[in-house]
């Protein structure tokens, strides 16, 4: 399934490869202009204005944030999750197409952007033809006419990996499960994928955002869901009771832990007496478990 992380950076790959956009501060926004992705179509934009164009291309809030110094704070209030970079271990498996490298000057960077594309690869506006900002204002063309001013670049060989710049890593908002039904239809659970849901147990594992991988007990029916691992035995014994676990991605991993606890208060609603639990409390409760564990 295509997300809009996905299409996301489908448009800055677009930008940087099959467009000709050439790098400019002062004529920015004229990469708004590119509605469609037309090869070789002209425009000039820079880091942070490309990446919001690709976010809003792609169907994505991006609120108020305008260039680096408001990027974080914009789409943090939008729904952008603000990881910090040093959680990701500087490793691109714990990264996603979509997601935002940020070097915020205020937290020690140089005031840049780019995004990942995927298969360790980042797309970025870099620097105009004359090795300057103002593009076609003072002299530079329009387009990009070293074939580098508009770049994807190995993640890894990027200058601002090698010399650890970057600050965060802006993640798009979750995009929630399609949960249609008609009023008489299925139980809240229903909008798990089957194939993951057990007799009434059954366990998911996911690559975390800091590297470490995390497993978590999920149960189908009315006990919520909780934090599991290896110390004493107990994951594989749950393993070999339930079978391996399935891996997801960790915006479902929490999506799922949630929809326990919800199932969990519906049922206990329905008991006269029963203790009602906060489904935000119950949920953190488990990543927290997991974090102490890594």
């Amino acid at each position: 399934m295509t997300t809009k992380g996905d299409e996301l950076a489908a448009w800055m790959t677009y930008y940087a490869t099959s467009a000709d956009v050439g790098y400019s501060q002062p004529n920015r926004q004229s990469i708004n202009a590119l509605t469609e992705p037309i090869p070789g179509a002209v425009a000039e934009a820079d880091c942070s204005s490309s990446t919001l164009a690709a976010a809003r291309r792609a169907g994505l809030p991006t609120g108020t944030a305008s260039y680096t110094g408001d990027m974080r704070a914009g789409l943090a209030a939008v729904g952008w999750a603000v990881i910090p970079y040093a959680q990701t271990g500087g490793n691109a498996d714990n990264l996603y197409p979509g997601d935002l490298l940020l070097s915020e000057a205020a937290s020690g960077g140089v005031g840049h952007v780019a995004a990942y594309t995927g298969n360790d690869q980042v797309a970025e506006l870099w620097i105009d033809g004359r090795g300057d900002i103002m593009g076609s204002a003072e002299g530079d063309g329009q387009g990009d006419d070293t074939g580098g001013e508009s770049r994807v670049i190995n993640f890894y060989a990027h200058p601002y990996t090698v010399r650890g710049l970057w600050t965060h890593v802006l993640r798009p908002p979750a995009e929630p499960a399609d949960t249609t039904t008609t009023a008489s239809a299925a139980p809240a659970h229903a909008a798990i994928t089957p194939d993951l849901i057990g007799d009434d147990m059954y366990i998911i594992t996911t690559k975390t955002p800091w590297g470490e991988w995390a497993y978590a007990l999920i149960h189908a029916t009315v006990g919520g869901a909780r934090a599991i691992d290896n110390t004493y035995g107990e994951r594989t014994a749950y393993e070999r009771l339930l079978g391996e676990a399935s891996v997801v991605e960790w915006d479902f991993y929490n999506l799922l832990i949630r929809q326990a606890w919800e199932r969990h208060n519906a049922a206990v609603a329905a008991i006269r007496g029963g203790v009602r639990e906060d489904v935000d409390a119950a949920a953190q409760r488990v990543i927290e478990a997991t974090k102490k564990e890594a």
